[in-house]
């Protein structure tokens, strides 16, 4: 027994040994403590402080609202970057005017929520798509090369091969890609859409760095970028697209979010970036990406499924059914795009898997994200990674709706 608990303390002592030798070392100091806290008083927050703990920056005291709590965050992540700031909750932080206020949003959203029957809907009956693509950004933003071909080429397959009514795809590329001009298109389609009809948004544009929860928003033409904190404010955040799902009567939804979340976005824009960047880890192409808590926050569901490997499954024409959120890139990653395909590379593979595979959102996805792995190696270096998410919101097994309206064989 004495030989049993020396040789368990041992194998703990090594394990613990390990874990520190790999845990990352923090380069926060006491030093970025004290300028961002004087930072803080040159921006009027007087009550709220920062502390360092367990080598990130916290955010600790009284703020006034909402906003003053994004300045004192954005304000941090200025000084040491993204990923060595600490993510806000509620319990953290005594704000009442932001208390309220979240309150007052779940009270709302319970009473408008409609009554959605449960179980399968019927034949598909009308079929609905928001395409979006923001190469071009109004306040010096870094562009994107070919995010607006992306939805191009995207809208074009839904009309050609997909056979999409024209008249119910609402095409918005960079200019016209503001914050208003999409929000009112995914009003327009959730007023409209029925239990049994059919919706696909896609979306190819920058991410914004990660808030306060860590929600990482979509960037918008119109997007502002000064000061930091606004860049929350004005991009379609997942609050909107949460209350998109959310309320959307159809029954069939995938949403394709082909979203570059990275610092890279942002390098051109002084003050956005820490000064020094490298000495605190912050890399340029540094990726946010999306994790299983966020899938959960824009699909509004308790209870997700992440579809890591393909399983044979029965395909059918039309009866499958379920919310489906599919993402280019995975959390910590960014979502490259390809001088040699002239897209991103996801998207690329993506509507080349819905050619081959009868416009089957499942078979196209598991079409492509082997081929983005290795493309992404291939392009941009043996160290670089993007690993494609597809996450859903149903517990059905026949989720794999197929956008194409024929008739197909059955596997």
């Amino acid at each position: 027994m004495k030989y049993i608990k020396y040789f368990g303390l041992v194998i703990f002592s090594i394990f613990f040994i390990f874990q520190i030798l790999s845990a990352e070392e923090s380069p926060v100091t006491e030093e970025h403590i004290a300028i961002i806290n004087k930072l803080f008083k040159e921006n009027g927050i007087k009550n709220g402080y920062a502390v360092l703990k367990d080598g990130k920056v916290r955010l600790k005291g009284k703020y006034y609202d909402d906003k003053e709590v994004d300045k004192a965050f954005s304000i941090a992540q200025t000084v040491v970057g993204v990923k060595w700031v600490s993510f806000v909750t509620p319990e953290e932080i005594e704000v009442k005017e932001w208390q309220k206020r979240i309150g007052k949003i779940f009270e709302r959203a319970e009473v408008l929520k409609p009554s959605i029957p449960s179980g399968p809907p019927g034949p598909i009956k009308q079929r609905y798509a928001l395409v979006v693509g923001v190469g071009k950004f109004k306040y010096g933003i870094a562009p994107l090369q070919y995010a607006a071909k992306d939805a191009e080429d995207f809208y074009k397959f839904l009309i050609n091969t997909a056979k999409f009514p024209p008249e119910n795809i609402i095409l918005l590329k960079n200019e016209s890609a503001t914050r208003e001009n999409i929000i009112n298109a995914l009003e327009k389609i959730k007023r409209i859409a029925e239990e049994d009809d059919l919706v696909v948004v896609y979306i190819s544009t920058h991410g914004t760095p990660p808030d306060k929860f860590g929600g990482v928003h979509i960037v918008a033409y119109d997007t502002e970028v000064k000061p930091r904190e606004k860049v929350w404010h004005t991009a379609v955040t997942d609050k909107e697209i949460e209350s998109f799902v959310t309320n959307l009567k159809a029954k069939r939804f995938v949403m394709i979010l082909d979203t570059c979340y990275s610092n890279g976005a942002y390098k051109g824009i002084p003050g956005f970036l820490p000064p020094g960047g490298k000495s605190l880890g912050v890399e340029e192409e540094e990726g946010y990406g999306i994790s299983k808590e966020y899938g959960k926050r824009l699909l509004g569901a308790k209870d997700i499924i992440v579809e890591e490997t393909y399983k044979p499954l029965k395909r059918t024409a039309e009866e499958g059914w379920g919310k489906i959120l599919i993402s280019a890139s995975g959390p910590g990653e960014k979502s490259w795009e390809s001088d040699i395909l002239h897209n991103s590379i996801f998207t690329y593979y993506f509507i080349e898997g819905l050619k081959k595979n009868d416009a089957s959102i499942r078979d196209a996805f598991f079409y492509a994200k082997p081929l983005v792995y290795q493309r992404v190696k291939q392009e941009k270096g043996p160290d670089i990674e993007q690993n494609p998410q597809l996450i859903r919101a149903t517990t059905n097994e026949n989720w794999n709706f197929l956008l194409s309206p024929k008739s197909l064989k059955r596997r």
